[in-house]
């Protein structure tokens, strides 16, 4: 059987035995692949592949259909993104992205998902630190869109009006998406102001040079969205990362 080559991402890592891991990549070509990496833990030296948790390289492997767990033969890293395991909020924002991928994808293609996935992770490690809370939040909203979930921000879930620049509205999380005032008129759904709307459109956009106001407001709104339409069960980079996420200013 002759080994495949493709670019991957690595998402997570664990030993197995005295020397070797279990590698869980996503992979541009081949989806969400599993591997064995047999033997890496007791080599050193110079040559020695790179397995940092989110570096990008070129993965070559064994890959037979219907078996969940591959063998690996090779992993040129062409990225480590080592800022992101330096810095305890950006790898919580790595890791919620990471798992997002991890936990709604399967073993087949899907290019835009990793670009979408490559793409919030250097966002991530390039962003300076008073905007990393952003990145965050914009890197997990990346992904959900490349994914095919997108929230509806500009006409009304529920009646289809365009919601005017200066409306006050619900975010009906059943919809995934905001209700106009008249519709969302006694609704104990979350309230969506002009100003957190237009946050919330450029996140959906994957827009992390505009700092948020509210950041846990907008991660709890994240949470409730993937909870709707997204994940089976609520993920716990989320917890993890609304730990460190700066407070929101009293109004």
């Amino acid at each position: 059987m002759a080994p495949l080559s493709t670019p991957a991402v690595l998402l997570r890592g664990y030993a197995y035995g005295e020397t070797s891991r279990i590698l869980r990549f996503y992979t541009r070509d081949l989806g969400l692949l599993s591997v064995m990496a047999k033997g890496i833990r007791a080599k050193s030296g110079k040559g020695t592949a790179t397995f940092d948790t989110f570096a990008t390289g070129e993965l070559v492997a064994y890959v037979k259909a219907q078996r969940e767990l591959q063998t690996m033969k090779d992993f040129a890293c062409t990225r480590t993104r080592a800022r992101l395991g330096g810095d305890v909020l950006r790898f919580a924002g790595a890791s919620v992205v990471a798992e997002i991928v991890g936990t709604n994808t399967e073993q087949d293609p899907h290019p835009e998902v990793f670009t979408a996935l490559e793409e919030s992770l250097d966002a991530l490690e390039q962003a300076p630190p008073a905007q990393v809370p952003t990145a965050c939040l914009a890197g997990a909203w990346r992904v959900v869109v490349a994914l095919g979930f997108s929230p509806e921000l500009d006409a009304c879930t529920s009646c289809g009006a365009a919601l005017g620049h200066d409306e006050i509205g619900r975010f009906d999380l059943a919809a995934g998406g905001i209700l106009c005032r008249a519709c969302g008129d006694g609704s104990p759904a979350p309230r969506v102001g002009p100003r957190a709307r237009e946050q919330l459109r450029r996140l959906v956009a994957g827009d992390s040079e505009h700092p948020v106001t509210h950041p846990r407001r907008h991660l709890a709104l994240l949470s409730d969205f993937l909870s709707f339409h997204v994940v089976q069960s609520p993920l716990k980079t989320l917890r993890f990362l609304g730990d460190l996420l700066p407070p929101d200013p009293e109004e």
